[in-house]
């Protein structure tokens, strides 16, 4: 890893840090907010399970947003990122109650990469990278993530992977309109649109190479069902989905 890559991605941690609000009381929000969360010391809480250091990753993976780290439901999990943060060994899927990560771990497989041990190809984020004050998941609005995909280019400019793997349809598009790409005609059928020769994109990285995005189910119970058409929340689509990666990988 060049030094350069280190002080860019520290100087991007800090501008991202600076740009969402600090929490000061919870209780007296109305509504939906973001904040920054300031236990994180990198640029997404998904970092600290696979990508702190990594910044030569080859697979860059992207959701939607974390979610709420005031949650009580995901404290063992900022447990951990506390630990990380002192340089303490730590686990973050250490009691972790999260389906979608659960489902990550049988995903990548496919890939051959066994992501319950820190794996340096792999680097892990969101979109969005402020954080929710209330709530889990579910509501997804693009606008959320305008004020981030600057952002989100510069990172990917920094770690240059071979493929971006988008979870569900939303990000997918946050992340080509992040490289000023939109689809013509629109997606009208995801379903459709994943299993399509149209699928991965390429994009062209500022170091002139090439970069393959690929649009995938999110695989949280929701995502997962809509892959299936509402029939069933098992995995063998996904599953095969994935499988079409492994020939983009050097």
């Amino acid at each position: 890893m060049h030094m350069n890559k280190e002080h860019a991605y520290a100087d991007l941690v800090s501008r991202v840090k600076k740009s969402y609000p600090t929490v000061k009381d919870l209780e007296n929000e109305e509504g939906l907010c973001f904040y920054w969360f300031d236990d994180c010391e990198e640029i997404n809480l998904w970092t600290y399970w696979q990508g702190r250091g990594n910044l030569d990753a080859h697979i860059m993976l992207v959701g939607q947003d974390w979610g709420c780290p005031w949650d009580p439901n995901y404290q063992p999990t900022i447990e951990q990122v506390r630990k990380a943060n002192k340089n303490d060994e730590y686990n973050y899927l250490s009691n972790n109650p999260s389906p979608t990560d659960e489902n990550l771990v049988k995903l990548f497989k496919e890939l051959d990469y066994i992501i319950t041990r820190p794996c340096p190809d792999l680097f892990f984020t969101n979109l969005v990278l402020g954080y929710r004050n209330k709530g889990l998941s579910g509501g997804y609005k693009k606008a959320w993530a305008k004020q981030d995909k600057r952002y989100f280019k510069e990172l990917v400019d920094i770690i240059e992977p071979e493929v971006i793997l988008c979870l569900g349809r939303s990000t997918f598009e946050g992340v080509l309109s992040a490289f000023d790409i939109k689809l013509s005609p629109s997606i009208k059928n995801y379903n459709a649109y994943i299993e399509s020769s149209s699928n991965p994109v390429s994009v062209t990285l500022e170091n002139g190479k090439t970069a393959y995005v690929f649009a995938l189910a999110h695989c949280g119970a929701m995502g997962t069902l809509n892959r299936n058409s509402k029939k069933s929340t098992d995995l063998e689509k996904q599953l095969a989905d994935w499988r079409k990666i492994r020939g983009y990988l050097k």
